[in-house]
């Protein structure tokens, strides 16, 4: 009796979701190890798992290059200066204590929307790419051990939610001649952790 419902709970949790990918819900996915200073609001964390996501196959960080900001901030540059109708660019931001508090994430609109980024000035990146940006400018400063250690955690959530491999996490730079995330964005020390 219990190998006969086991075979069937083996269907429901582990085939059904790498047939379906990224509409895997939080729920099924195996525990991610939380960090110390990582501050994700209850909120958010429902945000995460709210809805079925579209497929995406990379993972895209970037830095602000500014000395502080938040979502907010970002949005109302990319909506009044950019032009861009749908306003923030990026799926997630990452603050640094300075306009958010240091290592939250705030979810942007085109996440909760599921509507491609603006964040690669590539098409198949701000297509198929989740945009990730740090408060900071990482060509002067490094990022806070807060903001890596959320960095970690979503991606980790993202690379399991939506099946993205380790080799699909990138740096803007390796998709555009820009030196963003900066050359003070701890890459390797990243990817070791992943």
């Amino acid at each position: 009796m219990v190998k006969y419902k086991w075979s069937y709970l083996r269907i429901l949790f582990f085939v059904i979701p790498i047939l379906y990918g990224c509409s895997t819900p939080v729920s099924m996915i195996p525990i991610i190890r939380e960090e110390p200073g990582i501050i994700i609001p209850r909120a958010i964390l429902s945000e995460f798992d709210k809805f079925k996501v579209r497929r995406w196959k990379y993972i895209v960080i970037h830095h602000s290059a500014s000395y502080k900001g938040s979502a907010s901030s970002i949005d109302k540059y990319h909506r009044n200066i950019k032009g861009w109708e749908n306003g923030l660019g990026y799926d997630f931001v990452i603050g640094n204590g300075r306009g958010s508090r240091d290592g939250q994430i705030e979810v942007g609109g085109r996440w909760n929307k599921q509507i491609k980024g603006a964040h690669a000035g590539d098409d198949e990146y701000n297509e198929y790419g989740v945009g990730i940006c740090l408060i900071g400018n990482f060509e002067k400063n490094r990022p806070t051990r807060s903001q890596i250690s959320s960095l970690v955690y979503l991606i980790k959530y993202l690379q399991r939610r939506c099946n993205i491999p380790k080799r699909n996490v990138i740096m803007h730079r390796d998709i555009k001649d820009t030196v963003c995330p900066g050359r003070r964005f701890p890459h390797y020390k990243l990817m070791a952790r992943l």
